[in-house]
């Protein structure tokens, strides 16, 4: 069935999420895994599985996607973007080909869409995870990610819209990877402190206090956060109590613990970015 869908998979190292994520989405025309040198089998399962497997050296998040999104032979009118821990749930692929195949009129050039995190095997439902809406659903050709280290969000070309249904994510490589996984992100986020506070931000998505959730996000995120003292324990504040994070029991606790410890390698490794500049 030609459903006017492909899909794009970044890769590295995903043998043990990616048969997931590659299950939840075979009803697409076209799977492609965008991978970055994997040395584990995720070549072998994503060619098994019959996805188009094409290795590009990485170049950063946003720029591997970017390069995909202009290089693959991407045939389909609509893409939708999927990490590798990710999975499309049964409710929301129906969603996605009525949307491709006309059923569904629209004029929208993308989508956000809802997902729901497993943490500890027990799903997230608070601690400002969730609801977690992400712009992955494009018209091809209509959208491109902007120029970030991480967290990168999409710039796209029209008007968007919101998916009803969700998609799951989860990480199987267990919390030794996952925090590896988090040092890295906590340098990342760090250099684009650094880059906010020394006026060096290389543009994208609008900082708005008045915009759209994303763009006042961005706009916290640029103009209050790299200013608070003790962020660590804001965010654990902000998750467990304000977000309710409680409510979700041991796991909820263990999210929030994680992830302010999380906060706390990103503020260490910004002070030390900082010092050096200033040094520089």
């Amino acid at each position: 069935m030609n459903t006017n869908i492909d899909f794009l998979i970044q890769t590295l190292n995903e043998e043990k999420n990616l048969p997931y994520a590659l299950e939840s989405c075979s009803f697409a025309d076209q799977v492609f895994v965008l991978d970055a040198g994997s040395s584990d089998r995720t070549r072998q399962i994503a060619e098994r599985s019959g996805a188009i497997f094409e290795h590009h050296e990485w170049e950063g998040f946003a720029r591997q996607k970017n390069w995909g999104l202009c290089n693959l032979p991407i045939k389909a009118e609509w893409v939708f973007i999927l990490d590798a821990d990710e999975a499309i749930t049964p409710l929301l692929r129906h969603e996605l080909i009525a949307i491709a195949s006309g059923k569904v009129s629209t004029k929208n050039a993308g989508y956000h869409v809802n997902r729901y995190f497993v943490w500890g095997g027990k799903r997230i439902r608070h601690c400002g995870y969730y609801p977690s809406w992400n712009l992955r659903f494009i018209r091809h050709g209509r959208a491109r990610y902007e120029d970030r280290d991480v967290h990168e969000h999409m710039v796209v070309d029209g008007p968007v819209g919101y998916l009803e249904n969700e998609m799951r994510h989860e990480d199987r490589r267990g919390r030794d990877y996952l925090w590896q996984k988090h040092l890295k992100y906590a340098e990342l986020e760090a250099r684009e402190m650094v880059k906010t506070v020394l006026g060096q931000s290389t543009g994208g998505l609008r900082p708005s206090f008045l915009g759209n959730t994303l763009e006042r996000r961005r706009a916290i995120k640029e103009r209050i956060w790299p200013y608070l003292p003790g962020r660590w324990l804001f965010r654990f504040f902000y998750m467990y109590i304000m977000k309710r994070g409680f409510l979700d029991g041991n796991a909820g606790l263990d999210m929030c613990l994680f992830m302010a410890r999380y906060e706390m390698e990103i503020t260490r490794k910004y002070r030390y970015l900082i010092k050096e500049s200033a040094v520089a």
